[in-house]
């Protein structure tokens, strides 16, 4: 039997390829970012978020206006409500996030970030068909108990998991991070239910717009009353500024193209692994113990997201809802709904 090429094992898996690649460079993102919060400089989360969704609303803006894209600056006037509560949830969301990595390890930040999606999917999935069914409950549990292995609270795991931590991170700052962790947990899930409500009937990188414009309208405006809040000065940091900015483009190319082509359940999951990247990245550059209780947290919060987006094909609803909207039913079959909920998990 002729063994399979290289290439046709590469284009059976290439949905999935795509999307995995979109993870690594979004943890390479946020490493580097975490790298700008805490280095010398000291760059304020507000600045990079400023200068790297700069860059991306003027890449994404290009490619909307090159593409003739309809509803092209504004969305259609109707949806016009939902994007704004989509950007305003998005706003809290990598808000929170990306202060939340100024006093927690990026893995931790990670894996409390990602209780946003799971919150969003169950919330979603009750509203429109009125069950929390068993896997939604189990799933709840099993990502509550596995952030908290991730973060490994001195108060529960004692001393000893304490002195694993990033040592780079202050203690007394520490419970900051938690507490804009969940602000951002929030936000994301405000953010991905109305990203659920809009639907396919938008492009994906409308909704990014509408969210990367009002991070860059609040971050301008907060410059004016933070005083810490200033452009940097040293020609690393800003290399570093404007990579991230590209980076952020080129990780919704490969979000966009591995699920435009594959929305099925295996390539969202993908996204998922964002988890174990950070992880590598938080080994590699600040040299954070990674311990058999990070990595039992790490696989509970995959597996509780993972069972949650793949229930609904094994476990429909008995009685769905008589209310369910007609564009609901169509975003179950329309890559588009995929990739436009996939994009916030990834943004941060």
């Amino acid at each position: 039997m002729e063994k399979p090429s290289k290439l046709s094992i590469f284009a059976r898996h290439r949905s999935s390829l795509f999307v995995l690649g979109s993870q690594v460079v979004a943890a390479l993102l946020h490493a580097l970012a975490r790298l700008l919060e805490t280095g010398s400089e000291r760059v304020h989360p507000f600045t990079v978020l400023q200068i790297r969704l700069f860059i991306t609303v003027i890449g994404s803006s290009l490619y909307l206006w090159r593409t003739q894209s309809p509803g092209f600056p504004l969305g259609p006037p109707e949806l016009r409500p939902l994007l704004a509560l989509r950007a305003a949830g998005g706003v809290l969301g990598a808000c929170g996030f990306y202060v939340s990595i100024s006093y927690l390890s990026l893995g931790e930040a990670t894996a409390l970030n990602f209780l946003a999606p799971l919150g969003a999917l169950i919330l979603t999935r009750f509203v429109d068909n009125g069950t929390f069914t068993l896997p939604d409950r189990a799933a709840c549990g099993f990502a509550l108990v596995g952030v908290v292995f991730v973060l490994q609270p001195e108060s529960i795991f004692g001393t000893t998991a304490a002195a694993a931590k990033d040592p780079t991170i202050n203690p007394t700052n520490y419970l900051t991070g938690i507490a804009s962790g969940i602000i951002g947990v929030t936000g994301g899930i405000v953010a991905l239910s109305a990203i659920s409500r809009i639907g396919p009937r938008v492009h994906p990188l409308l909704s990014v717009n509408w969210f990367g414009i009002c991070v860059c309208i609040l971050t301008t405006v907060c410059s004016f009353f933070i005083p810490e809040i200033v452009l940097p000065t040293s020609a690393l940091s800003w290399c570093l500024l404007v990579l991230l900015g590209f980076l952020g483009l080129a990780m919704e190319y490969l979000l966009t193209a591995g699920l435009s082509t594959d929305a099925s359940s295996g390539a969202t999951v993908m996204i998922y692994s964002q988890v174990l990247w950070a992880l590598l990245f938080d080994w590699i550059i600040w040299h954070v113990h990674v311990n058999s209780l990070t990595l039992l947290g790490c696989v509970g919060v995959i597996v509780s997201l993972s069972v949650v987006t793949m229930s609904k094909e094994f476990w429909p609803p008995s009685a769905p809802s008589d209310t369910l909207n007609s564009y609901e039913e169509e975003s179950r079959l329309d890559p588009a709904f995929e990739e436009a909920y996939s994009a916030q998990i990834s943004l941060g």
